[in-house]
């Protein structure tokens, strides 16, 4: 049996080194002995016992306190938090998805705060392809502590940026990578990243000059989820004019980007406009993609008439027939 102060250490050095059936082990067996209740901070009459992952996050906290007289603090082993996050990242590699998301909940449900915690999970929620989610995860981690290490909150915003370039939002991607620079000047992953979206940028650029718009929009679809969806939802609707959604100078804007950069133009134009925060965000994006320039039928029968498939009269007629349709039903 190993002592209860140490077996997060040896399944962080099992991990390490890629022995994961032994880390596993270890970490299981610990968490069937976690004392019931237990909590990553106990405050006493004249002192706070804190259960740090590291002495990282020991000196952070210490550091960021204020100048007032406080109770003293007393670094406690080990922590139960870290060890289902240990945990989550053994089921991974394991391809246990869930397995592995529950661990990370079960962590958060006893250390809500810890940036780590949210990391993981928004790592996690990329790896299935929730960017959205992943994405707010990593902004959670980012504030969710006041005193975090440095390093805590640039690996949040590497994070962020990550899920940024899967939805296609290059410029937010770039200023969140160059949050983590700032933060962490001597990180070597967040210059490649900011290369890669330079070298996107290019590709995007080069591919307007040959593809024309309503083909590359088909060529390549939008990634976010809630645009996929709304698009679905609104394809057999009645158009709706942008400018009397958003305005004409908002729409302007829209419609230029979406042009000129596709889909990802179209989502970082979106979100300038009318922040994800609004509760009415999704109801303004239906309205806006009613718009015919963003309706996949319109770039279809565009690349139909540029391909010689059509005239421009038998396209006008569909149209017409369609919406006789749509008013009949």
């Amino acid at each position: 049996m190993f002592s209860s102060s140490d077996f997060n250490e040896l399944a962080n050095q099992a991990i390490a080194e890629r022995r994961w059936s032994e880390a596993r082990e270890l970490l299981e067996s610990a968490l069937a002995g976690m004392p019931a209740g237990w909590e990553a901070v106990q405050e006493h009459a004249t002192s706070l016992q804190m259960a740090f992952w590291d002495q990282e996050e020991f000196l952070a906290y210490v550091g960021n306190r204020g100048s007032k007289n406080e109770k003293s603090i007393l670094w406690t082993v080990p922590s139960y938090s870290k060890t289902w996050w240990l945990l989550s990242i053994v089921k991974s590699e394991d391809d246990e998805f869930n397995n592995a998301m529950l661990c990370l909940e079960k962590g958060l449900e006893i250390e809500p705060d810890h940036p780590r915690l949210w990391i993981e999970k928004g790592f996690l929620l990329n790896r299935l392809k929730h960017h959205q989610e992943a994405l707010e995860c990593y902004q959670h981690a980012a504030v969710v502590r006041s005193w975090a290490p440095k390093s805590q909150i640039a690996r949040a915003f590497r994070g962020k940026g990550s899920s940024l370039i899967d939805l296609g939002r290059l410029d937010e991607a770039e200023i969140a990578y160059r949050m983590a620079l700032e933060l962490e000047p001597d990180d070597r992953k967040a210059p490649k990243e900011l290369e890669y979206i330079a070298h996107a940028r290019q590709e995007q650029a080069e591919r307007k000059e040959t593809v024309p718009w309503f083909l590359d929009s088909l060529i390549h679809p939008p990634t976010d989820p809630l645009t996929i969806q709304l698009l679905a939802l609104v394809e057999s609707l009645e158009s709706i004019p942008g400018p009397r959604t958003i305005g004409t100078e908002n729409y302007s804007r829209v419609a230029e980007a979406f042009i000129n950069r596709g889909w990802a133009g179209f989502e970082e134009a979106f979100d300038a406009i009318v922040p994800r925060t609004r509760t009415d965000y999704a109801d303004i994006k239906r309205d806006l993609l009613r718009e015919p320039i963003f309706n996949r039928r319109t770039h279809l029968n565009m690349s139909r008439v540029m391909s010689g498939k059509a005239t421009t009269e038998e396209v006008w007629e569909e149209i017409a027939n369609s919406k006789d349709s749509i008013k009949l039903q």
